[in-house]
């Protein structure tokens, strides 16, 4: 089965923006999103929120100056990234099911309802996407 739609975790989204963050393991699959138009990349509402979150505390924390993490995520907006609002029953489910976060649980519901596969290097959500028969992508390495 030729899978069309893809979830994308902020922890894929963010090592596209961030310096040394697992970039070589997660370009491909960006440039594979940019490469075939025809598929969709989903996001949960709390998305943006969350990559500007990790923004601002790289900014905080000296690793980026603020205009670039403004440009970085300017850059992000302007990629095709469809939000979509899983069911928060089956979230808040899935997060007492597998140990995650409701923000976590929320990219798992979405991979689970859309049969999407999951874009993510965050170890805790790939494991629990394997439990649930989700396909995982890049294989996560760390946490």
């Amino acid at each position: 089965m030729l899978i069309r739609s893809f979830v994308v975790d902020t922890s894929v989204a963010l090592s596209w923006l961030l310096p040394g963050e697992d970039t070589h393991r997660t370009l491909p699959l960006r440039d594979y999103a940019v490469e075939n138009p025809q598929v969709e990349l989903l996001i949960p509402p709390t998305f943006w929120y969350e990559v500007a979150n990790v923004l601002w505390v790289a900014v905080r924390r000296n690793r980026i100056i603020q205009s670039a993490a403004i440009e970085a995520l300017k850059s992000l907006l302007e990629f095709r990234l469809d939000v979509w609002v899983a069911d928060p029953v089956t979230s808040l489910s899935l997060s007492f099911d597998q140990n995650l976060a409701v923000y976590d649980s929320a990219y798992l519901s979405i991979a689970v309802e859309r049969n999407a596969a999951l874009w993510t290097i965050d170890k805790a959500l790939a494991e629990a996407g394997k439990r649930l028969n989700v396909l995982v992508e890049p294989a996560a390495e760390h946490s």
